[in-house]
């Protein structure tokens, strides 16, 4: 049954509005056109309704199966965010929330109903395709709209045409914030992935992948490209395999295959927003925008760099590293120190010579700036339980703690359930931790999937839900992504630090 078949009925009745119809659905909820019965002024309603987990009895949604309960509240929870997102950000690109609310065992927030279409239905109706200076006419104001996004510390991260609104006046509007914050934790890897095909960026379909404004210009480019080509542009995967087994992109550039139609400066810029691999993208929204007034081609950042703006004056920060003896925690913070690790390794004299021909016996220190006035000092603690007087001295003053767990060794759920024990005891809840699970491999009995299970489960105690990461510690791209996690949970405003 299609999500529409599951939608509220005409006339029904929420509070002082009344539903019209059916304007959209999506995986995770259905928009309708409605009525403001107190204000006579039409409405646009989005109600929370991820079809997979529920039903819907009369006007009432109820579960599938009570065993959904925790993602269908972890849904909820990024439902109300992308209520707050779209309070927050008040921009004519960028559609208007008036109200929230809950009703018949789910939620609901009114938005302003404008007059119009989607980008989407134009396109397929247009085969005539559209001219330099319509799409540059709706370009650069939906541009202005992801920097006012951008500045609130968001993303969309799901740009396409079906989430371009086009009024009658030809103003566009970003729409449909779902994904904004649709954070699940480990729910997405239960297959509730945020991203349409041919418009997500390589980095969303990778665990960890860094996302950042890069991200929603690679999709606003597919976009455009859509709508210059008049075919959905090739996804990121089937890009990404056929680079690597040293094929050409099949994602022929623009400048290419449009040439002619369109000015080479314009067509070089939307290419450079397509470029396969974050690094290669335009850094921000203000370097496109400067690019479009210049003509010219936009340029690519030189590595991945995530701005961070400080919320506090702190300039000094602690993240200690803990897990059992051999998980990498001397090499995880190697991969990431700016300075020689300092380390206090002797040669094992005990059972723990079966891991490493040397032990840290006090802890290991690195340093990582993270800008030209802050840094993290990281601090990793001995694996050994006789030395866990050690692990009460560095905890003290944590902004928060990396959880590493050898995959390799017999019991790596019992140690993963020891070592959220101390943190629970000794540093309390409202410390932020993140898990890196090392030396995975395909032969062995727990893959990522077990790790989230074992987190769901309701039975466990303490019942902390920290986000967990397959890496290798060797790598530093895997151990910046779980910094780059660390951060987010602490403040969700931290997606964008420069590591």
């Amino acid at each position: 049954m299609s999500q529409a078949a599951h939608a509220l009925p005409p006339g029904t009745l929420l509070h002082e509005y009344r539903i019209d119809g059916v304007l959209g659905v999506g995986a995770f909820g259905i928009t309708y056109r409605g009525w403001d019965t107190h204000l006579n002024i039409p409405v646009a309603i989005k109600e929370y309704f991820p079809a997979d987990l529920a039903i819907r009895k009369g006007e009432r949604v109820t579960l599938k199966s009570a065993a959904d309960e925790e993602l269908y509240h972890f849904g909820l929870e990024a439902f109300v965010s992308e209520a707050r997102i779209l309070a927050r950000l008040k921009h004519p690109n960028i559609v208007r929330i008036s109200r929230y609310f809950n009703a018949h065992g789910t939620a609901y927030f009114v938005m302003d109903y404008e007059e119009g279409t989607t980008l989407a239905m134009i396109a397929r109706s247009r085969k005539e395709g559209f001219d330099e200076t319509w799409l540059r006419g709706i370009f650069v104001p939906l541009l202005e709209g992801l920097r006012a996004i951008h500045a609130q510390k968001y993303l969309h991260r799901d740009i396409k045409p079906g989430n371009i609104y086009i009024r009658q006046d030809g103003v566009p509007l970003l729409i449909d914030f779902g994904a904004a914050k649709l954070e699940f934790g480990a729910a997405t890897n239960y297959g509730y992935c945020a991203l349409t095909p041919g418009y997500a960026p390589l980095e969303q379909y990778e665990d960890g992948g860094v996302q950042g404004p890069w991200s929603d210009l690679y999709a606003l480019g597919a976009t455009l490209r859509r709508c210059i080509t008049g075919k959905r542009p090739v996804d990121a995967k089937t890009r990404l395999l056929a680079v690597e087994q040293g094929l050409p992109d099949p994602m022929a550039p623009l400048a290419k295959i449009a040439a002619g139609r369109y000015s080479s400066g314009f067509l070089e810029i939307i290419d450079s927003l397509l470029a396969l691999r974050p690094e290669q993208r335009p850094a921000s929204v203000g370097a496109v925008l400067a690019q479009l007034e210049t003509g010219e081609a936009a340029g690519a950042v030189t590595s991945t760099i995530v701005p961070y703006v400080p919320r506090q004056h702190m300039r000094n920060h602690k993240i200690l590293f803990i897990g059992p003896v051999g998980v990498g925690k001397t090499t995880a913070i190697g991969a990431l120190s700016d300075v020689p690790v300092v380390g206090t390794d002797q040669t094992a004299s005990d059972m723990t010579r079966s891991r490493k021909e040397k032990t840290t016996v006090a802890f290991d220190y690195g340093i990582m700036n993270i800008g030209p006035n802050e840094r993290v000092h990281l601090y990793g603690a001995p694996g050994q339980e006789r030395f866990d007087f050690m692990w009460e001295i560095l905890k003290k003053g944590v902004l928060g703690l990396v959880i590493l767990i050898d995959n390799s060794r017999p019991s790596p759920l019992d140690d993963l359930a020891f070592y959220l024990k101390w943190c629970a005891d000794a540093v309390g809840s409202a410390t932020k931790i993140v898990i890196g699970v090392n030396f995975m491999a395909l032969d062995q009995p727990h893959d990522l999937e077990s790790y989230y299970r074992f987190l769901l489960d309701e039975a466990r105690v303490p019942k902390i839900k920290p986000p967990v990461f397959e890496i290798d510690a060797r790598n530093k791209t895997d151990v910046v992504m779980l910094i780059q996690a660390l951060l987010v949970t602490i403040d969700p405003g931290v997606q964008d630090y420069e590591l």
